[in-house]
């Protein structure tokens, strides 16, 4: 699995989501997540400083490439600042406090530009796009921001920068999270059809009421195959079932989170790598295609439910 990810890297850094050359930042990190967890110290190094070399000036990421080309000219506020996730992994791993001091300028910029990326109600915008904030914030978005700020604030305290201002502001999201929920979503589209909104908060460990996760995963939950993307739809997708996983693991639910990992490993293929989804009404995999992602979201989890490195995971901070 993990030589397949790695075989999926550009010669330049970029991992894409399979053979076609599909990639964006947040997926990119979720899979640099996964080779630092594998001890792929070298495609590691080569994948952070991809990014770095192609941040923008005021320190965001365009939110889709095909190949080197960019198809997609905005920035979603929660890819870069992701970077952190990645980062402060390969710092459990292997261990070397050059490579926080390396990178802390960038993630810094970074920080910055993330925390002055919010509405006069302190929420995140989604995304930027011609130096204007699309008018929405998105609950699994602030979710991914809010624990990559979490990671922010570990490697502050390696390198002993103040992290006062941070943690105040991880404080704020979280009552965003128990008040007025009213500015998520603004746009009128319903997304508590997908199970990202109804797992993430507790995937990043924002300070909710654990009972509620058990109910509002029954909706997505299909016995013996895993975690459906969305409510309604016949189908079960890898890295959504990984991820639910890893958030069962916060508020302490082992055997569901063991229960669906050995669910899931039964549609791994013959070389060990999981499609990213299946259609069970029609019995195929869908769409076709394996997802780097997706099998990097397995190994993360499975890291997190049975401890395979013996070191501190990122996703669990």
């Amino acid at each position: 699995m993990i030589d397949w990810i790695e075989s999926n890297q550009s010669s330049g850094g970029m991992i894409f989501w399979d053979d076609k050359k599909k990639f964006d930042a947040w997926d990119h990190f979720e899979c640099l997540t996964a080779l630092a967890i594998m001890g792929r110290k070298k495609s590691f190094l080569k994948g952070l400083d991809w990014f770095v070399d192609n941040l923008s000036k005021d320190s965001q990421i365009f939110s889709l490439y095909k190949g080197e080309k960019i198809t997609q000219k905005y920035y979603e506020i929660h890819h870069a600042i992701y970077f952190s996730v990645p980062l402060l992994q390969g710092f459990y791993i292997f261990e070397e406090i050059d490579l926080l001091k390396k990178n802390f300028e960038t993630l810094k910029k970074i920080v910055e530009k993330t925390i002055n990326s919010r509405d006069d109600y302190g929420f995140f915008y989604w995304a930027e796009k011609n130096g204007e904030f699309q008018d929405n914030s998105l609950i699994s978005a602030t979710s991914s921001i809010y624990l990559s700020l979490k990671a922010a604030i570990e490697i502050y305290k390696f390198l002993n920068e103040d992290t006062k201002n941070l943690e105040d502001i991880t404080k704020s999201i979280e009552q965003q999270f128990i008040g007025d929920m009213s500015r998520f979503n603004r746009d009128g589209i319903e997304r508590s059809r997908f199970s990202m909104d109804a797992y993430y908060p507790y995937l990043a460990g924002i300070n909710l009421d654990s009972s509620k996760l058990l109910d509002l995963l029954s909706d997505f939950y299909v016995p013996g195959m895993g975690i459906k993307c969305v409510k309604e739809e016949p189908w079960v997708t890898f890295a959504e079932s990984s991820e639910a996983i890893i958030s069962l693991i916060r508020v302490g639910e082992i055997k569901f989170a063991r229960k669906i990992m050995s669910e899931i490993e039964n549609f791994k293929n013959e070389d060990g790598i999981f499609p990213t989804g299946y259609q069970y009404s029609e019995k195929i995999f869908w769409p076709d295609e394996r997802s780097t992602w997706t099998n990097a979201a397995y190994i993360i989890a499975k890291d997190c439910l049975y401890d395979v490195t013996k070191k501190k995971k990122a996703l669990l901070v």
